[in-house]
């Protein structure tokens, strides 16, 4: 069982392998008591499988909670100890203004942490790891009363180089568990023992921010499933594509940002492979945002360079682009009477005006169900019902202010919210040297399998796929994920000054650490596997590329595989100047047994299931045919117009594509233009 809570909807998912039966099911998230509503979708999807919750052998979790936090501020205060005159290394960041460089408005956000209760303690251990100065301990102490006397019971640790050398702060550590055991403490060379201060400092900082609100959350939600029956560890889906268990989650929360969207991610990976699709885009709409994520060769993108609300979180994590764009997006319109949708969200409550609970704002949900391509009984798999009057109501005011045509505004307000996602598959694609014509496109989301065909007009893609269970997707992959953690060790040196037996000795290090933590996370069905990689440049360079590491005996075949991947991803190498290693790297993976995904068809849903006038686009209703995913067999092939319409999520499917179902459910979509 898997649960994903979004910023409108949670998703829980349930797979029985005796069966080879798939279960889901949509709530309204609870945003005052997530727990709450989690328990009541949980229990509903229970029902339908007929099962207990005792019966359930894998639970894993999915939240924005973390990302949400951070972006809204709404923790409570935390403290920063960091090498003293080097308290201002958040404020400072680095050398550069906004992207848009031409904004003289334009501030950057306050730190997470305010100066007062940045305390710097006196110490010093230079880049080659050498203490230059002793750890003053009776500064740390001192420091240590000044945060508690505030209030503040969480406390970052960052020194300045602790990745080369990380004596003095668990020193501090240690004298904080001893002395002060209320403390929360997340130290930095305990979550990355990377170069780069600033990037380091952000992210102890933001661990730190999000640690009081997920240690609540995560007890809370432990403790009713605990009361409710399940007798599995829980888990909980983390930002680099892997899950891993509550306790660890609480030792490091920072690693749980964008949790939810990207178990979609890992998903989408897995029916690539079934499908055999090497090159995929996943597309993610929900209510409040879309999400846009590239897979090449069979593989999800990941990144260190990763930042929630502009501040640095440099851990490994699934490289994605999001926009303020969702099925709950808000059309307004601006100074200059212009139309414009989100970035802000009517969110799961109020929500769109046609759920019919006080909304008034017209959205992007309400524009669909204006145009006909959503069946106003058939809201989550018929659970609600959608509000057409209303829908036409909130539009309609748009419409008056813009002197136009009721359908006309709701094609304009789909037309601009799909320009933003354009937008957002372009970056994830064309800007990273890939032409999106020759990908295939996975939507999924509520809203995703909506807007799909849409986008792949506008891209010139030929293909695409809507997952069996488009709306709870993310739910879905999170089902697919293995034990994941990474571990990292600055090694900033020539790779040519390096020799194959110190680069074994310090990675040494690190597999030892992953091969504990997987033994600590193990459950009874998981395969040990520890991969190691490197980051390389050329010296002088400011970023890196990593590299599977799989030979440590053959440094030149290292810097050969560099100039190769270095020219594939920029165009171009420089083979005269030196290489240089900045990171060693370990991923620790326990593989779990793999879950099947096979929907098995309703014989009573099989068949056309009637028709209905459907707006495609400006040029005016065409009459549509309509289908449920659930009745839908292997090979079933479907021209369009068509409306499928899943249990979360409906697939609009344009004149000119055809639509095929296969063994599993998936639906592969493609134009015949």
């Amino acid at each position: 069982m898997s649960v994903d809570t979004g910023g409108t909807h949670t998703d829980i998912v349930a797979i029985d392998n005796e069966r080879q039966a798939l279960f889901t099911h949509k709530v309204p998230t609870t945003p005052g008591k997530l727990s709450s509503g989690i328990l009541d979708g949980v229990k509903a999807v229970l029902a339908q499988a007929e099962r207990r919750l005792e019966d359930v052998e894998r639970f894993v979790y999915g939240t924005t909670l973390v990302t949400n936090i951070i972006i809204q501020r709404d923790a409570v205060p935390v403290g920063l100890i960091t090498t003293e005159n080097f308290r201002d290394i958040l404020a400072m960041g680095r050398a550069y203004r906004n992207e848009n460089i031409y904004d003289l408005r334009w501030r950057p956000a306050p730190p997470l942490v305010p100066r007062w209760l940045r305390l710097g303690v006196k110490e010093r251990i230079d880049s080659a790891g050498q203490i230059i100065t002793p750890l003053d301990e009776d500064s740390v102490r001192e420091s240590l009363k000044k945060i508690i006397a505030a209030g503040v019971d969480t406390v970052a640790i960052s020194l300045l180089n602790s990745y080369v050398n990380p004596v003095h702060e668990e020193r501090i550590a240690e004298i904080a568990r001893r002395e002060f055991p209320g403390l929360r403490l997340s130290v930095s060379s305990e979550i990355m023992r990377e170069f780069r201060e600033y990037e380091r400092t952000s992210t102890t900082v933001a661990n730190a921010f999000v640690m009081k609100p997920i240690d609540d959350h995560l007890d809370h939600l432990e403790s009713a499933l605990r009361t409710a029956g399940l007798r599995a560890p829980p888990h909980i889906m983390r930002a680099n594509g892997g899950i891993m268990s509550f306790r660890a989650a609480k030792q490091c929360p920072v690693a749980l940002t964008h949790s939810g969207p990207m178990g979609g991610i890992i998903g989408s990976a897995v029916i690539a492979r079934t499908a055999e699709l090497s090159n995929i885009i996943t597309f993610d709409m929900g209510g409040t945002s879309s999400d846009v994520s590239l897979i090449s060769n069979g593989k999800p993108s990941l990144t260190t360079k990763s930042a929630v609300a502009g501040m640095p979180v440099k851990l490994p994590t699934l490289d994605l682009v999001t926009v303020g764009a969702g099925g709950g997006s808000i059309a307004w319109i601006d100074s200059g009477g212009g139309l414009k949708v989100g970035p802000k969200s009517a969110g799961a409550n109020p929500g769109p005006a046609c759920y019919g609970r006080g909304g008034t704002d017209a959205t992007v949900t309400d524009a669909n169900l204006v145009l006909g391509r959503l069946n106003p009984d058939w809201f989550l798999a018929g659970a609600g019902k959608l509000d057409v009057d209303l829908a036409h109501q909130a539009v309609g005011r748009i419409a008056q202010q813009l002197r136009l045509g009721l359908t006309e505004t709701a094609m304009g307000i789909l037309s601009i919210s799909e320009s933003h996602m354009v937008n957002a598959i372009k970056l994830a694609s064309v800007k990273q040297g890939v032409d999106p014509r020759g990908m295939t496109l996975v939507g999924f989301g509520g809203a995703g399998p909506l807007h799909m065909l849409g986008l792949a007009k506008e891209l010139g893609i030929r293909r695409a796929i809507a997952p069996c269970a488009p709306g709870n997707m993310s739910a879905l992959g999170m089902l697919s994920a293995d034990l994941t953690h990474d571990f990292v060790l600055s090694i900033v040196k020539n790779l040519d000054a390096l020799t194959s037996g110190e680069l074994r000795g310090r990675l040494s290090e690190l597999l030892e650490t992953g091969a504990k933590w997987l033994e600590e996370e193990a459950c009874h069905d998981t395969e040990p596997i520890l991969l190691a990689s490197i980051d390389l440049r050329y010296k002088g360079q400011s970023h890196e590329l990593n590299l599977p590491l799989t030979d440590f005996d053959d440094l030149g075949e290292l810097v050969d595989a560099f100039n190769v991947e270095h020219k594939r991803i920029y165009g171009y190498n420089m083979t005269k100047d030196p290489v240089q290693v900045t990171n060693v790297r370990v991923s620790a993976v326990g593989r779990l047994s793999a879950s099947g995904w096979t929907r098995l068809a309703d014989p009573a849903l099989a068949g056309p299931q009637g028709k209905r006038e459907i707006w495609f686009d400006a040029s005016g209703p065409q009459t549509a045919t309509v289908w449920r995913a659930d009745g839908l067999r292997e090979a079933d092939r479907i021209e369009g117009p068509a409306v499928i319409e899943f249990s979360g999520s409906t697939l609009i499917s344009p004149p000119g594509w055809v639509t095929r179902c296969d063994k599993f459910g998936h639906l592969h979509i493609e134009t015949q233009d």
